[in-house]
């Protein structure tokens, strides 16, 4: 976020999915600390759990472009991206906040395509998904006492890298 942003000060808006899934506190935490240490001229001026509840990312989107007309970014942490996209585009501010979402799907790949987000941060949750399911197996058929893991690191999709469906 605050490398897109280039140097510039100013307000940005947090939509948490939930508090209460580690991953989302440790990404807002993540967040937040790479601000405090790198970016002390960007500061988080809303944060609002929405319970990965579209109709309420939609709400406190909408809520935050008002209360702030330059709004220079949205982070999205877990789900609710599409409520935040559709708050873009119906109040179409006079300079597009960065938007910033996670998990590459159909959705944020036209998000992507039709420059309503900008980064997609992704996960690969096919993969993980099948290191899960080799670990199970594996852990059945196998006396090793341990398995290999296959790292996975995230992936930063942009409109220019977006891979095809």
């Amino acid at each position: 976020m605050g490398r897109f942003l280039g140097g510039r000060t100013g307000h940005l808006a947090m939509v948490v999915g939930s508090r209460s899934y580690r991953g989302h506190e440790e990404r807002e935490m993540g967040f937040r600390s790479v601000l405090a240490e790198e970016f002390p001229n960007l500061t988080v001026s809303s944060a609002v759990e929405i319970n990965d509840e579209p109709d309420a990312s939609y709400s406190a989107t909408i809520k935050a472009l008002h209360n702030e007309p330059e709004l220079l970014g949205i982070y999205c942490v877990g789900a609710g991206r599409s409520g935040v996209a559709k708050a873009l585009l119906e109040v179409r501010p006079r300079r597009k906040p960065v938007f910033i979402c996670h998990d590459l799907t159909k959705e944020t790949r036209r998000y992507l395509v039709d420059d309503i987000a900008d980064v997609v941060i992704d996960q690969n949750a096919r993969l993980i998904a099948e290191q899960s399911v080799i670990r199970l197996l594996g852990s059945i058929a196998s006396s090793a006492p341990y398995l290999t893991k296959k790292f996975i690191e995230p992936r930063l999709i942009l409109k220019e890298n977006v891979p095809l469906q």
